[in-house]
């Protein structure tokens, strides 16, 4: 079973319109609201999948309750409430994300003994967003070393501090480019050559994400690229978590390397045609599967 960890989750808003104005009066006629977060997105997209999957977290106790009624859950009662994130797809997709809400004090450590009871029945294990207000930057690090004292392995798709936290524990990091920019202090000449460069400090894996462009992963002292085919238009909001899940199944059966970056970038793609973030378009993914080009690349760390 695939653990996935969100430690910020949100209700996703999403208002489909013709054309977005600033200034102007818009009436909405098409909303989605779900459940979200970028764990939440993941683990919807693996049970979409038929993997064995159970989304884990903190939230609020009716966040908690609803999730659990549409997927294996346990999500802990450790915030007020659960923030909002609105999202506009017009001709361009603008989002608007609120920064979540205080958790309360022990919040980590309840957690983490929720963690430790579940870690045994875990095939790999994800913790993917941002942290609520009141959650340790080092908690996803301290995930990751739990897990990998049981020997199951880990992705981590973090930002900003927690993601500098992280640099070490040998977990799967996943950052984009703007992510590994800031890590680093400056947008690199050569962003592959700095995720390489990463992967030697982390003493584990780097999955650079470039969006349309695809994945790029340095490990084990080889580089791997994947590029998904061009002119696949819709909503990117979620693409990056559906990438992640095809990572996490990957490092849960050990598939080679290649062969998961292929699943990972056609389920990034089939999820952009996809209305909504946490789901994949079935159809896109099996027609993109085999046109993603998958290959070496050469590369000098430094």
């Amino acid at each position: 079973m695939i653990l996935t960890v969100t430690l910020n989750p949100a209700i996703d808003v999403t208002y489909r319109l013709p054309r977005l104005t600033v200034g102007e009066v818009h009436r909405v006629a098409e909303v989605t609201s779900r459940l979200g977060g970028k764990g939440v997105n993941l683990a919807r997209v693996l049970h979409q999948l038929g993997e064995p999957t159970c989304a884990l977290g903190i939230a609020d106790e009716d966040f908690g309750r609803a999730l659990g009624r549409e997927l294996p859950a346990t999500f802990l009662p450790e915030l007020e409430e659960v923030r909002r994130t609105v999202v506009v797809v017009a001709e361009s997709t603008t989002s608007l994300w609120e920064p979540g809400r205080q958790a309360r004090p022990g919040a980590a450590g309840r957690l983490l003994d929720l963690l430790a009871d579940r870690i045994a029945d875990a095939t790999a294990l994800t913790v993917s967003g941002s942290l609520a207000p009141g959650v340790p930057t080092d908690l996803p690090a301290r995930i990751a070393r739990l897990a990998a004292s049981t020997g199951v392995p880990v992705l981590l798709d973090l930002d900003d501090a927690a993601l500098a936290a992280a640099v070490g524990t040998g977990a799967v990091l996943t950052p984009n480019e703007d992510e590994l920019a800031r890590l680093v202090g400056h947008a690199p000449d050569d962003p592959v050559a700095a995720a390489a460069a990463l992967a030697t400090r982390n003493g584990g894996p780097v999955v650079l994400t470039r969006g349309s462009l695809g994945l790029v992963a340095y490990a084990d002292g080889s580089c791997w690229e994947a590029r998904p085919p061009a002119g696949i238009v819709g909503n990117p909001t979620g693409a990056g978590d559906a990438a992640a899940a095809g990572l996490a199944r990957g490092l849960a059966a050990g598939t080679p390397w290649p062969e998961t970056l292929r699943d990972a970038a056609a389920l990034g793609a089939a999820a952009v045609a996809a209305p909504v973030a946490g789901e994949i378009d079935a159809e896109t993914y099996a027609s993109v599967l085999a046109e993603v080009m998958v290959g070496r690349v050469d590369v000098e760390e430094g």
